[in-house]
């Protein structure tokens, strides 16, 4: 958590991510060309355009245009939408965060479609890009955009694009300041460009705690970490968050490396508690589905980001030991951490409790039964759905029966009952 305490931080679950990746095309929208169709322009089917013709095309188009962003040539990005201006308007504008970025790797393709429908020779089609920030390297799948396209007597055009799914990203509607590390890219608008390297140097040291906590097949390649002003943090993502909450991680299945940080949740130089949970949520979660849809296992995802976030910190020591305290004082609270998931409508103090017991919950097992176990508690909870009582004698040689009166025992020594 954030070092000022009482404020909330949220894993941001893409629900592309978890539900599939599925269609959202859209009915044209753009306005009327206002040039002429440019005999140049990539793919070039018969003019019924069928399914398969228009396909090829479109996969040319798409092609040329992701070499086109990775190289920086501009008029080459923008020409398939060439007479289309509020279309270029937003290309240019993904071109010109994204190059900030040192986008690289960009492969775009069809996911869905194409579908033809509406006017003659307009179709539909959901495009995903893949792509890295910061270096090459990455490998991981990016995002969907319902796009549409007009089949021209010079090719295809694009005559209308949405934003990408669960955004707009950071790099779809602002200009961006960046500055790289070697793990970290750290991102803002102007306004809070100053923080910047304040920012970097914590991230970079946090970084080194969030690997350590590291699953799947490989760490996180970059970890991104955007400053979100006030705007920004309306306007990034489909979060619906409200200011109580300091930030959130976007999990592995779509870039695999987002972070958000409000900053006017505290002075940037207080961040690094709340850099080390987030990118935990990362790097724990990378390249895997999260299917702990239920919510049956939120204490050992959020425990596990609290344990990085107090970096070794004494037990005695943590910011929400006297809620816990208060909690288990006048509570019949049994040990099942399954049930600690903080409610709908939750105040300060049982959000500040339920972390709290999610945390004394992740460090009793890491004291217990060691780090290597607890990280394979985390592979079969969080990642893969498995419940305690299935997953607790494969990976920590006990009964689950046993983990929650221990783990309760344990919490109640470390708050002084």
């Amino acid at each position: 958590m954030s070092e000022i305490r009482g404020r909330r931080v949220v894993l941001a679950v893409v629900a592309a991510a978890l539900l599939g990746l599925a269609a959202c095309t859209t009915t044209p929208s753009a306005g009327s060309p206002t040039a002429a169709a440019d005999p140049s322009a990539n793919g070039s089917p018969s003019p019924t355009a069928p399914d398969a013709a228009a396909k090829a095309g479109i996969d040319a188009l798409l092609q040329a245009q992701s070499a086109a962003l990775v190289k920086g040539d501009l008029a080459a990005f923008l020409a398939p939408a060439a007479g289309y201006p509020e279309v270029e308007k937003v290309l240019k504008q993904r071109f010109t965060a994204l190059r900030a970025l040192r986008v690289a790797d960009v492969k775009q393709s069809i996911a869905i479609g194409p579908l033809s429908g509406g006017p003659p020779d307009w179709w539909t089609a959901d495009i995903a890009m893949a792509y890295c920030l910061g270096a090459p390297g990455c490998g991981t799948p990016g995002p969907l955009t319902a796009t549409t396209f007009l089949h021209t007597p010079g090719g295809f055009r694009i005559v209308d694009i949405e934003q990408t799914s669960d955004g707009p990203r950071p790099w779809e509607v602002s200009q961006l300041v960046v500055r790289f590390g070697k793990r970290v890219v750290v991102a803002t608008t102007k306004p809070h460009a100053k923080d910047l390297p304040t920012a970097l140097r914590l991230a970079e040291d946090a970084a080194k705690v969030a690997d350590r906590f590291s699953l799947g097949e490989t760490k996180p390649h970059r970890y991104v970490v955007y400053l979100a002003g006030k705007n920004e943090w309306k306007t990034w993502y489909q979060t619906d968050l409200d200011d109580s909450y300091d930030g959130y991680a976007v999990p592995g299945l779509i870039e695999g490396s987002d972070l958000v940080l409000r900053m006017d949740a505290s002075p940037i130089g207080e961040s690094a508690m709340l850099l080390r949970h987030e990118m935990t949520h990362v790097a724990s979660g990378a390249n895997a589905a999260l299917t702990d849809i239920d919510g049956s296992a939120w204490w050992l995802d959020e425990g596990l980001a609290e344990l990085a976030g107090e970096n070794g910190a004494a037990v005695r020591d943590y910011g929400w030991r006297d809620e816990v305290r208060r909690y288990l004082g006048r509570s019949r609270y049994d040990g099942d951490l399954s049930t600690v998931y903080p409610r709908e409508n939750a105040n300060d103090e049982e959000i500040s409790t339920s972390y709290g017991l999610a945390y004394y919950g992740a460090r009793c097992i890491d004291d217990t039964y060691g780090r290597k176990k607890l990280m394979a508690l985390v592979d079969a909870m969080v990642r893969h759905d498995t419940s305690g009582a299935d997953a607790a004698p494969t990976a920590l040689g006990v009964t689950w029966k046993t983990v929650e009166s221990t783990c309760l025992a344990y919490t109640r020594r470390a708050v002084g009952l």
